[in-house]
């Protein structure tokens, strides 16, 4: 089934220790392994089904591409699907933003409708994310810069424009209607009102991030794509350094409460790239 649809955006709204927020990676369901509290919204979700062309990376901070390449299957790091993988992503992106350079540096693989032990969560294996958030804030990007490039480069680098982008896609020939993704337009959040900064205890690449807290008027305006295949793919901003476009997309997996329970597993892949301009 598809259309717009009511679904609960679990906003963040406190801690339980007065503390700042923070999670601790993987080892433990993502609401287990932190100090936040939630609130609990039902927000329309809005269908681009049909409407795929009207976002746009810049405008919104999300935009749906087509994928057309050859894998399907989950990989391991270092094989030769995950190279394939990276040299299609990369030639998409390059082509598509005029960059002058793609580095893939992360991915991971989150599954649903069959229940994974809490032992077979790591780096590349996670569950979907049932909070808004964006996986880095401005504060922690030169630091991951650095960590990617090294220092003489990445001091380079930093003089032009930088984006982090995530591209997600489903697996195999499943569509993903079990704890879909949904982002939000940056155009409806107000961006020093809105988000708020979180740090990853022992995090190996993003050290902090962005919670998302509801607004007064619930002027958030969220998109799904209904029954996505895996020929498309989100491909969303976590950062820009170009000030007057739109610079991140806060994003959650939720609950569609008019697709049944999949009786087969879905994966979708996400991977993280850093895309730099100017000089190569």
């Amino acid at each position: 089934m598809g259309g717009d649809v009511i679904g609960n955006i679990n906003y963040f709204c406190s801690t339980k220790d007065g503390c700042p927020p923070c999670v601790i990676p993987y080892s433990i369901p993502t609401m287990q392994r932190s100090n936040i509290e939630y609130a609990c919204v039902p927000m329309t979700i809005h269908d681009l089904r049909g409407k795929e062309k009207s976002v746009d990376l810049d405008k919104n901070a999300f935009e749906i591409l087509e994928y057309n390449g050859s894998i399907q299957e989950e990989f391991e790091e270092g094989s030769e699907a995950q190279q394939t993988y990276y040299k299609e992503i990369s030639n998409i992106l390059k082509q598509r933003l005029n960059a002058s350079k793609v580095i893939i540096y992360n991915f991971a693989f989150r599954s649903r409708g069959v229940l994974q032990p809490n032992e077979q969560y790591d780096d590349t294996h996670r569950e979907p994310a049932l909070y808004p958030h964006v996986d880095i804030d401005p504060s922690a990007v030169l630091d991951l810069v650095e960590k990617i490039l090294g220092k003489d480069e990445s001091e380079r680098a930093v003089k032009n424009r930088i984006q982090i982008i995530n591209v997600w896609r489903p697996l195999r020939t499943n569509p993903i209607t079990k704890n879909s993704l949904t982002l939000c337009d940056y155009r409806s959040v107000n961006a020093d009102k809105d988000v708020h900064s979180y740090t990853v205890r022992g995090a190996k690449l993003h050290t902090a991030g962005y919670l998302m807290s509801r607004d007064a008027q619930d002027v958030h305006r969220w998109y799904y794509l209904s029954q996505m295949q895996p020929d498309e793919m989100f491909v969303f901003k976590m950062t820009d350094t170009k000030p007057d476009v739109a610079r991140f997309a806060c994003h959650t997996a939720f609950i569609n409460e008019n697709e049944s329970t999949p009786s087969v597993k879905q994966t979708s892949l996400e991977i993280r790239c850093l895309i730099l301009y100017g000089e190569s």
